[in-house]
C-alpha cells in the first residue's frame, strides 16, 4: 500500500522484553508488539489496534537469521480481523524484513510488509 511507517524496536524491563512500536501518520493509534521468552519458548504479544491481543510462538531458522510468530492464541474483539502470523528477517546490520498476515472478515487473509532500514 505504499503507507510510510517509523518502527521503533528497543529492549526494555531490564532486558526481559523486546517492544516493538509502529507509528505512521495514516494510523489513528500506534499498535505495539512485545516479544519475550517464556521458559523454552519464545514468544509474542500484539497489542492490535483492532481491539485484539495475538499471542504467537517464533521459531528461528536454522540459519538464526529469521524467526517466524505463527498464532497460539487470542483474546479480545476479532470481528475487524487479526494477525496471525508475522516475520522478522535480517538482512544486513541495517535492514531487517517484516512480514506479516492479517485474517479479515470473512476467512480472507492479506499479507503486508516491507524492508525496514535503521536510521541513524
Amino acid at each position: 500500500m505504499g503507507i510510510p511507517v517509523q518502527t521503533t524496536i528497543r529492549v526494555t524491563s531490564r532486558g526481559n522484553a523486546i517492544l516493538h512500536e509502529v507509528t505512521s501518520s495514516a494510523m489513528p493509534d500506534n499498535p505495539i508488539t512485545m516479544i519475550y521468552v517464556d521458559g523454552d519458548r519464545l514468544l509474542l504479544l500484539h497489542y492490535c489496534d483492532s481491539g485484539n491481543r495475538p499471542r504467537m510462538e517464533g521459531k528461528i531458522s536454522p540459519d538464526g537469521n529469521s524467526v517466524e510468530f505463527t498464532l497460539v492464541d487470542i483474546t479480545g474483539y476479532t470481528e475487524k480481523g487479526f494477525m496471525n502470523r508475522i516475520a522478522f528477517t535480517i538482512v544486513d546490520a541495517n535492514h531487517h524484513n517484516e512480514e506479516s498476515t492479517f485474517m479479515l472478515p470473512g476467512n480472507k487473509s492479506f499479507r503486508a510488509g516491507g524492508v525496514l532500514q535503521r536510521t541513524k
